[in-house]
């Protein structure tokens, strides 16, 4: 975890697995207005770790801005999966795996959570790389986009 102040904004960009091993609680102690997490890094999450982070994230007064971002498919996994994993935060920015099934080519993609809404909870076209083709995501859309309907 690696805390930067950023004027009245705390950035915490976090990397590795939330765990049973994950220390949360410089979260829960930080003295902001506004708290942005970066979770581009953040490879897994498991049981032990989801109630650390609920934890955590109860702790966070309402009155602080919590927004995530960079936020990678583990954790998309956990917000629609576990009711309360944001907390009062928002899931900014998300990345979803795309894959080209013509070039058998794989790219994580960053997407942009207002964005996506604005266009009827559906993601913006991707072009491969490679062919230029448009990329489907490697997932069933409408579940992985459940957290943008909450």
């Amino acid at each position: 975890m690696d805390v930067r102040r950023h004027g009245s904004r705390v950035v915490v960009v976090m990397a590795g697995v939330i765990d049973e091993n994950a220390d949360l609680s410089p979260l829960t102690s930080l003295d902001t207005d506004a708290l942005e997490l970066d979770l581009k890094d953040v490879q897994r999450v498991n049981s032990f770790g989801v109630r650390a982070w609920i934890a955590a994230m109860s702790q966070i007064p309402p009155s602080v801005t919590l927004e995530l971002i960079h936020c990678p498919p583990a954790i998309v996994d956990q917000c629609n999966m576990v009711a309360g994993f944001l907390g009062h935060g928002t899931l900014k920015s998300f990345y979803a795996m795309m894959t080209c099934s013509d070039c058998d080519i794989e790219k994580a993609e960053l997407f942009d959570s207002k964005a996506c809404r604005l266009a009827g909870g559906k993601l913006s076209p991707v072009a491969c790389p490679s062919c230029g083709l448009p990329m489907v995501l490697d997932d069933i859309e409408d579940y992985y986009l459940t957290f943008l309907r909450d």
